[in-house]
């Protein structure tokens, strides 16, 4: 009898040690688990604020010249930029200057020519800038100045291509993947790094004005307009919603900052001198209201810094930004 019971024990105690041991074994798995979780970094996207799990330092910047002139329409890859510089070029007609980094555009364009002025912007971020061609003046800067990351079409041809849809010169194209590749060959070595600063409450001051709707008017040729609804401003251009020929949906963003600044139109009557080392005002508009700030910037290599009527430094709602650079005597309307 006795024998029998030992035998009906030992599988028991067996199978008991087994559960014991499985059961030890989870417990560090288990609290390794919750450490993990504890643990995991959230980093923050330079140019837009945006938090994320993955290193933003494991992506390349650069930045794109694209058209704006009423044949250009609708452009391609707009709404993949971070932050998008929207100035005049010659006989008033717009031009934008796109920062990529937190997303990529299978396609970017029309690509077209720079200007002194948007070399400026490609030096305050120390950011390659793709283009095809330039002035004499921006292209002379960019012969003497070593430090500018030209990526011009005309003697980086295999990263653009035409599009037999378009005419030219409407028809340059490139993209990301373009892009990244020419940076690659070249070998530029880049850091991710932007003076703007970011955060969820400053435009939900109930004492700020509010703002649904603005215009603003750069000259007699171009209007753009930005109508506020579900937290993003729609932009419109010469009476039409803005839209990204990638997607078919409308351009949108989460800041506006308007930076006013002398342009003044050189000896040729053509092209223009756009002062952005300086000081001067401007307009910051986030979550429907809107701000009046003061915006500075004191060498080419600068930042551009945005400061409230007190003299405190300014922070954006995190999202994408468009930044229109206009003349002082601008009509702004909100």
């Amino acid at each position: 009898m006795k024998k029998k019971l030992l035998l009906y024990l030992i599988p028991i105690f067996m199978i008991s040690s087994l559960v014991s041991c499985n059961s030890n074994k989870s417990i560090p798995t288990s609290q390794n688990n919750i450490e993990n979780i504890k643990t995991e970094k959230i980093y923050n996207y330079p140019f837009t604020g945006i938090e994320s799990k993955e290193n933003p330092e494991a992506k390349t910047p650069y930045m794109a010249v694209v058209e704006n002139s009423k044949a250009s329409r609708p452009q391609s890859g707009l709404s993949f930029a971070d932050i998008i510089y929207e100035t005049s070029a010659e006989g008033g007609i717009p031009r934008f200057i796109a920062i990529y980094h937190s997303n990529n555009a299978k396609k970017i364009g029309p690509i077209r020519s720079i200007r002194p002025y948007f070399l400026t912007i490609s030096k305050e971020y120390s950011l390659p800038i793709a283009h095809c061609g330039g002035s004499k003046e921006a292209l002379n800067e960019v012969k003497e100045d070593t430090a500018i990351m030209s990526l011009n079409e005309m003697y980086n041809g295999k990263y653009y291509y035409r599009d037999d849809e378009r005419k030219a010169p409407h028809n340059l194209y490139t993209s990301s993947t373009k892009i990244l590749k020419a940076i690659e060959d070249k070998k530029y070595n880049l850091k991710a790094e932007s003076p703007l600063k970011f955060d969820k409450e400053t435009f939900k001051n109930e004492a700020l004005k509010s703002s649904n709707n603005i215009i603003v008017e750069p000259n007699n040729v171009y209007k753009t307009s930005y109508t506020f609804k579900d937290g993003v401003y729609t932009k419109h251009m010469d009476g039409e919603i803005a839209v990204d020929a990638l997607t078919n949906k409308p351009l949108t963003f989460t800041n506006i900052v308007i930076q006013k600044t002398d342009i003044t139109l050189q000896a040729d009557n053509s092209h223009l001198d756009i002062d952005l080392v300086n000081t001067g005002d401007g307009l910051l508009f986030s979550n429907g209201k809107v701000m009046e700030i003061k915006w500075n910037k004191d060498s080419e290599f600068g930042d551009t810094r945005l400061y409230d009527l007190e003299g405190n430094d300014v922070s954006l709602t995190p999202g994408n930004t468009i930044w229109n650079i206009v003349n002082s005597d601008s009509k702004i309307t909100y």
